[in-house]
């Protein structure tokens, strides 16, 4: 098989793909060094006036402050609930186990508008009208699949005779899982936060129904800025993101390692 001919086309292909995809991000980070609010190439200058511009926005101030807070709360949330659930699906056999499974996955299949209208009308119904417990609740639900998926992986390549030689020796199972079995999940857990982060402060779709007046976060405020004003700010706030997501995926591949997290280890 390895020696298997095929066309040239499929590099090509791939690559026609590939910038497809990244050309978009380029066009961002190249605008939000650009001196004027139009692209003009060849580059006439560069300038850092479009990131001065949004850290000295109060607006934009509040809604990553917003941002950074909701994340903060939303990211351990989600992985304290996704380890135990992940525990169950991998670990337990009862009834409703792929159930389980399948709601605890079912966000990935929704979309993101469907699931702000759905928790709109729902928080309405339950008199829950503050923005930051709205949008968290929202992201918990939103995230908890990515953090899942993470430790599901982790936990199945995990090698069972180290918890057995640790049972074997005296150790109880709350003794077994704090020295055993969660320093095996660093990896899984690595991932799924960085995951749940990254969803979480990047999130649009969802959110863009549950912020009110005081509660206003990064990607909605965005969208509100470029509805008034003509300029690169909103460039100059996705580079940061893009920026922000490429350090953290480092970090994962540093730490964890990619190769680790996709097989499980």
């Amino acid at each position: 098989m390895s020696n298997r001919p095929y066309s040239r086309a499929v590099p090509l292909s791939a690559a026609v793909v590939l910038l497809f995809l990244i050309a978009p991000t380029v066009v961002i980070v190249y605008s939000s060094f650009s001196p004027t609010s139009r692209i003009s190439f060849p580059p006439q200058a560069v300038t850092l006036k479009w990131f001065v511009n949004f850290f000295h926005n109060d607006q934009f101030r509040g809604a990553l402050a917003n941002s950074l807070a909701v994340t903060a709360l939303v990211t351990p949330l989600t992985l304290a609930v996704a380890l135990p659930a992940s525990l169950a699906i991998v670990r337990r056999q009862f009834p409703g186990r792929k159930l389980l499974s399948a709601l605890a996955l079912s966000p990935l299949a929704v979309p993101g508008v469907v699931i702000g209208v759905a928790l709109l009308n729902f928080f309405s119904w339950a008199g829950l009208y503050t923005g930051f417990w709205k949008i968290s609740i929202a992201l918990v639900i939103i995230t908890l699949p990515f953090a899942i998926r993470a430790l599901v992986a982790t936990l199945e390549g995990l090698d069972l005779s180290l918890e057995e030689a640790s049972r074997n020796l005296g150790a109880g199972r709350l003794r077994t899982f704090f020295l055993i079995t969660l320093p095996q999940l660093r990896s899984g857990l690595l991932a799924g936060g960085i995951f749940v982060f990254v969803e979480a402060i990047d999130n649009f779709s969802t959110v863009v129904f549950l912020t009110d007046m005081r509660t206003t976060v990064l990607s909605v405020q965005g969208y509100g800025y470029i509805r008034d004003f003509n300029d690169p700010t909103v460039s100059a706030m996705a580079t940061i993101l893009i920026v922000q997501s490429i350090v953290l995926v480092l970090l994962l591949q540093r730490f964890a390692g990619f190769d680790k997290v996709l097989a499980g280890k």
